[in-house]
């Protein structure tokens, strides 16, 4: 067994983040990456913003280049899983029945796509793998069904609409991406779908679903190919079987990420960590929680070996995505409720929402104003500065 050091279980940019700044904020003891995917870690929001619209070879798409692993004294393992961990003699256990020992070691395992039973056989986007898959499938019907109108889905839409395919999206819940973003945006993102072309269908409630069609109590039948976004599950159960607490939002940790076995941290999409706002365990799901978090987990893991005291980690949450070629940005929590107002104009995709209780700005969605929208996070975290 090797001299213990740290270890990152799980690749994605959560975890590359985290490894990458322990180098970079001096950390020189061993220090191991393990993920389970044989590429090169790469960025996974290329596989719904850019699915069918550029190339998705990992030279395009990683994270860094592959001599950067070298270069910083990291030892990636790639395609390796990690079957056990070991809290009370501080090992991971990996696939190939290698022991590693651990000063810290830091769960980054990430989320998979959600697969309710009545979505057997259905496709779903997570990994590259998926997306190499789906993109076939995709571009030999010349049309799409999105089940589902979150974020994610409408990406995938709005990517297979740039190509001037038919697309539907199929939406249980009265209004698209409606955990996300307040009614006003909602109807906003239906009405830029529909004008590219895409038939949306909100409170639509299937009685059936296959990789083939969606079908309804009325007889109407959509059809495929069919590719399911509702959601995503937390990748739990490596703590599980070690004994490290879990909940339904995922691995519980505490504002440093710390987990209740000491030294075992968890960041990223697997992590339920205290909402800023609220307080109460979140599950994470994007792509600029999960590079705050890895810088943030970096710190606390420094702090961890050298017997100071951590940072605690009070963000305020972030998230992009384009639309038919708009830049949408959230910040705060602009679903939460609350008063409601719009500065600018939706209808041109030039527009500032704001979002607040009792005065205090909480969220917000920037509709082509990427730069506006660093400017309300730093209120909104300003008020949370405030607040005891």
């Amino acid at each position: 067994m090797s001299v213990p050091g740290v270890v990152v279980v799980g690749a994605g940019t959560a975890g590359v983040t985290a490894a990458t700044t322990l180098r970079d904020r001096g950390f020189d003891g061993p220090l191991t990456l393990i993920g389970d995917e044989p590429e090169h870690p790469y960025r996974r929001t290329a596989l719904t913003k850019e699915l069918l619209a550029a190339d998705l070879s990992v030279d395009r798409i990683s994270l860094h280049r592959p001599d950067v692993w070298d270069a910083k004294g990291i030892d990636l393992r790639r395609g390796r899983r990690v079957v056990a961990v070991e809290p009370a003699r501080r090992i991971v256990v990996c696939d190939d029945d290698q022991e590693i020992g651990y000063r810290a070691l830091i769960l980054a395992t990430g989320a998979r796509a959600a697969r309710p039973v009545w979505l057997d056989g259905v496709p779903t986007l997570r990994i590259l793998s998926d997306a190499l898959a789906v993109r076939e499938v995709i571009e030999s019907a010349g049309r799409l069904t999105v089940l589902g109108g979150g974020l994610i889905g409408l990406e995938l839409a709005a990517s297979a609409a740039s190509r001037g395919m038919p697309v539907d999206i199929v939406e249980a819940g009265d209004r698209l991406a409606s955990r996300v973003v307040p009614a006003a945006v909602s109807d906003w993102l239906r009405a830029l779908h529909e004008r590219a072309g895409v038939t949306v269908r909100v409170g639509a409630r299937a009685t059936s679903v296959t990789p083939e069609a969606i079908g309804f109590a009325d007889g109407t039948l959509v059809d495929g190919p069919v590719v399911a976004a509702v959601g995503m599950t937390p990748n739990i159960d490596l703590a599980v079987s070690s004994g490290i607490e879990t909940s339904a939002e995922g691995i519980d940790v505490d504002a440093v990420f710390a987990t209740s076995e000491p030294g075992v941290f968890a960041v990223g999409d697997c992590a339920a960590t205290p909402d800023s706002l609220t307080g109460l365990p979140t599950a994470g799901g994007h792509w600029f929680g999960a590079t705050d978090q890895g810088r943030a987990v970096a710190s606390s893991v420094l702090a961890h070996l050298t017997g100071d005291a951590p940072e605690p980690f009070r963000d305020v949450p972030r998230a992009w995505t384009i639309q038919h070629g708009v830049n949408v940005q959230t910040v705060g929590w602009p679903s939460a409720g609350g008063d409601v107002r719009v500065e600018g104009c939706l209808d041109s995709a030039d527009a500032a929402v704001r979002v607040s209780v009792d005065g205090e700005l909480i969220g917000a969605v920037t509709v082509g104003r990427a730069a506006q929208a660093r400017a309300l996070r730093t209120e909104i975290a300003a008020g949370l500065r405030s607040t005891p």
